[in-house]
């Protein structure tokens, strides 16, 4: 349980700091001020969700076992 809040806290701190890198880039950026969700979705959601979905591939089970045991 501890590994999967370490995990799941170092995913969601990529998550913000790649938006604000985004944002930042965008403020900087010569042309078009907006924000762009392309890049922060390849370059921050992605990476960040992508080992818990091979997780669950290879080890449903414990993903499993993870949610009886929280009930």
């Amino acid at each position: 349980m501890k590994k999967f809040k370490i995990y799941l806290t170092i995913s969601l701190f990529w998550i913000v700091l790649v938006g604000y890198l985004v944002w930042a880039n965008g403020i900087l950026a010569r042309g078009t001020k907006d924000f762009r969700w392309d890049e922060w979705i390849w370059f921050g959601l992605v990476p960040a969700t992508i080992p818990y979905i091979f997780y669950y591939i290879w080890k449903p089970e414990v993903v499993k076992n993870f949610f009886k045991k929280s009930e």
